[in-house]
This record gives C-alpha cells, structure tokens and sequence, in this order.
C-alpha cells in the first residue's frame, strides 16, 4: 500500500488556472451529490457540463478560482473546454477512490463479505469513519483531515493502532479500537491484513479499473 499527498490536477483554460485536489474533502463532496461518485462518474463520461461543473467546485482547492475558470467559458463554445475539462475531472475522481495499489488481489475484492468487514461498507460511510479516525484518534485538525487523502488516513491510523498495541502489554489487536465490537470494525488485526492485501474489503472497488483507466 503506497502512501502518497491528495493528488492535484492542473485545469488550464486561456490563462486561468484551478487546481483539482483529490482530498477528503473533495470525495465527500462528490459522494453527497445526487447521484454519488458512481452518479458523477456517469455524468463525466457523457460530458454533461452540469457535472463537469459540479466536480470542479468541489474539487478546486480555491473556490474561487474554479468559478473564474466557469465564468470564462460563459462567452465561448464549450468544445474547447470540455475535452480538457472532462479528463481533469475523470483523473481527480479516480484519485479521490484510489487507496493503496492495485494488483491481481484486486479482482477478489469485489463483492466480498469477509465476516470481519459485515459486508461492504457504503462510502459515504467510509468517509465519515476516516474523519473521524483523523480528528479523533489522530488528533488532527478538521482542515487537516479533509486535506488528507483517504490513504494518508488509513495509514496514519494504523501506524497509530499498532503504536497503541505495542504501548499497552498483553493487548489483543481486536481490543485496540472502540468501534472493535462492531462488523465493521477497524481493527490492527484488520489494517495489518488490508496493508498486506492491497486493498481494503471494506467497499466493493467493481468498476474503479474502468474509471482509472478513463484517466
């Protein structure tokens, strides 16, 4: 599992600039509009620049800069713009999805229910346990954790589980977190197995290969 910064993405258009940043922040975003990610995804693939338009606001790290940029198109065809625009946006929504590093164990992923993970868990819900896991846990600030990307997160809090497991003798590593006795739990035990794995069987990834490769 790579641990990388929120990718950013460079939208260009005659002179003006935004920057797409695949944060927490960002995903949020894109998951509470109607429709979710996957409703986002559909839309980005038809070029409809109602959607283009909705994942550039919530994406740009400087609102305003995104407007100034849609502002700019107002007056000219939108043939030159959505060609570019459509790919900076596919390319910061696979971003926003990806966690670690995809490989053969990927396709075994898909659909499953493990008994550890309850069944997959729906990524609006999975966003809010990363927040919580970075203001909480982590103790980081609420402009830290929604800049962080989703895999800075889980890393940062597994580093921060096994520190606990290893302070505390005699401690099991199903024992480390309170959400322990919940399906869904985040245990060491289970961050230990989704860092060897490569993936977290938490959430079904069916259909990420298909967005990345859009990028």
């Amino acid at each position: 599992m790579s641990v990388q910064p929120a990718p950013e993405i460079d939208l260009d258009d005659d002179g003006r600039t935004v920057t797409l940043r695949a944060d927490l922040r960002a995903a949020t975003a894109i998951e509470n509009m109607p429709g979710g990610i996957a409703g986002a995804y559909e839309g980005l693939l038809s070029q409809s620049f109602t959607t283009i338009r909705a994942v550039i606001l919530a994406t740009a790290t400087d609102r305003r800069d995104g407007q100034a940029v849609l502002a700019a198109i107002a007056s000219k065809p939108l043939s030159s713009f959505l060609s570019d625009a459509q790919a900076a946006c596919l390319a910061v929504l696979a971003a926003t999805l990806t966690t670690g590093d995809d490989d053969a164990n990927d396709a075994s992923s898909h659909g499953s229910n493990d008994g550890m993970s309850g069944g997959e868990m729906p990524l609006r819900k999975y966003f809010q346990t990363l927040y919580g896991y970075g203001t909480g846990w982590l103790g980081w600030s609420s402009a830290d954790t929604w800049a962080a990307s989703p895999i800075e997160i889980e890393s940062a809090f597994a580093a921060h589980i096994d520190r606990l497991v290893k302070l505390t003798p005699g401690a099991s590593s199903t024992e480390a977190t309170p959400e322990a006795s919940a399906s869904n739990s985040y245990n060491a035990k289970r961050l230990r197995e989704i860092e060897e794995q490569g993936f977290d069987p938490a959430f079904d990834r069916h259909g990420l290969r298909k967005l990345k490769a859009m990028s």
